[in-house]
């Protein structure tokens, strides 16, 4: 299930939909209806190649360490994925229908005895998030523009001066109009690779 920031985004799209199938407007987008989650928030171009960044909030800059506008979300992901993801997408945008993308990625930080030429060797965490991406449509009814956010779903990494790497796809989802959103409100918690909740 998303995490409940993810919920209240999809829910906030929903209402602006004038009918179930049909995605809203980008003018109908009100981003300050979603205060506490501008931070969080991407616009993408589905027309751009790599499905350029038009917009992202502060928080992906902490993330990733650089200003990810104009760059390719497509290029965030392992190889291996791009495909997928790009395919993904292209459903989404056809269809109209959010997408939440469960994903996984190293969190990497430079230890502080390295030698400058040592740069590329680097300390790991896993970072496990979720994005969402809704479609909006321009003036014309097309799809151009997919808006959504990003939401951490495990403890911030231990050594918080890092950046994200190149992302790993774990789930991807395509809502339905009629599907029923729930936010997950329950969390498994080990200690030494045993379950204890």
């Amino acid at each position: 299930m998303p995490h409940s920031s993810t919920v209240s985004f999809l829910n906030y799209w929903r209402g602006l939909q004038a009918s179930p199938d049909k995605a809203p407007s980008r003018d109908s987008f009100d981003p300050a209806r979603l205060k506490s989650l501008i931070p969080q928030m991407i616009m993408i171009s589905t027309a751009a190649p790599g499905h350029r960044f038009r917009l992202s909030g502060g928080f992906l800059r902490s993330l990733h360490g650089y200003e990810l506008k104009d760059t390719s979300f497509l290029d965030l992901f392992c190889p291996a994925f791009v495909d997928t993801i790009g395919t993904t997408l292209g459903i989404s945008r056809r269809r109209e229908q959010p997408i939440v993308l469960t994903l996984s990625a190293p969190w990497k930080t430079q230890t502080s005895d390295m030698e400058p030429e040592d740069a590329d060797l680097f300390q790991t965490e896993t970072v496990t998030f979720e994005i969402c991406l809704c479609p909006m449509v321009n003036r014309y009814g097309k799809v151009d523009r997919m808006v959504g956010i990003y939401q951490t779903t495990c403890a911030a990494p231990r050594n918080p001066n890092g950046w994200l790497g190149q992302y790993t796809l774990v789930a991807s989802k395509l809502y339905a109009p009629d599907a029923d959103i729930k936010a997950a409100h329950l969390r498994l918690i080990a200690s030494e690779g045993r379950r204890i909740a």
